[in-house]
């Protein structure tokens, strides 16, 4: 399994990269971040990588992160998603905001990625919105500004909220107050000033 590849960036052209590394030239199907994130030719590349071996093709895709990656793999796990389908949806989103639209089940935003209706849009949704919000639980022990926005969530469903109001309302004041993401009580009551202000 290639799973990072290091090396000079011999061509370029949309979501198409050429690393050589070892004498050999190796092409890379890359997301827009990827090929973003690609230097000028010339220039050493690194990015982290998937090989997708089929009946008939062997193919390398690239990614900017890990994280970029990981969504990727839970992409194509699932039914009707492939390799390709799921480099188009991180390219025409971004990884971050995908995992937002996702949690949040915003399908009118999923629906605005090309070549995505409303049927993969809600499968979507279904199929990783537990397991995005699982992994957030999970990373939130080792990250205080995680900890503080799962504890504020906990708080405001318990006053009632609705899990996707709570989760909408936390990420506007994370978004329009960052320093609040460190302080469980202070996410609270700004989240509580912010959906009365509403």
């Amino acid at each position: 399994m290639i799973s990072l590849l290091r090396g000079i960036l011999r061509q370029r052209a949309p979501f198409t990269l050429v690393i050589e590394a070892g004498g050999v030239g190796y092409e890379l199907l890359v997301t827009q971040q990827a090929f973003d994130y690609a230097p000028p030719i010339g220039e050493e590349c690194e990015l982290w990588t998937r090989l997708i071996v089929r009946e008939d093709s062997m193919t390398l895709f690239g990614f900017a992160s890990l994280e970029e990656r990981a969504l990727f793999d839970q992409l194509i796990a699932i039914s009707g998603i492939g390799p390709k389908t799921a480099i188009g949806i991180l390219s025409g989103i971004g990884e971050e905001a995908l995992r937002e639209a996702i949690r949040s089940s915003d399908v009118g935003r999923l629906v605005g990625i090309p070549g995505i209706g409303r049927k993969t849009a809600e499968r979507l949704i279904v199929e990783l919105r537990d397991k995005l919000l699982k992994e957030e639980l999970a990373s939130s022990e080792s990250s205080p500004s995680n900890k503080a926005r799962t504890d504020a969530l906990q708080a405001l469903l318990a006053l009632g909220y609705q899990r996707t109001v709570a989760e909408k309302t936390i990420r506007d004041v994370l978004r329009d107050q960052p320093d609040s993401g460190t302080n469980a009580e202070r996410l609270i009551k700004a989240a509580l000033k912010n959906s009365i202000e509403k």
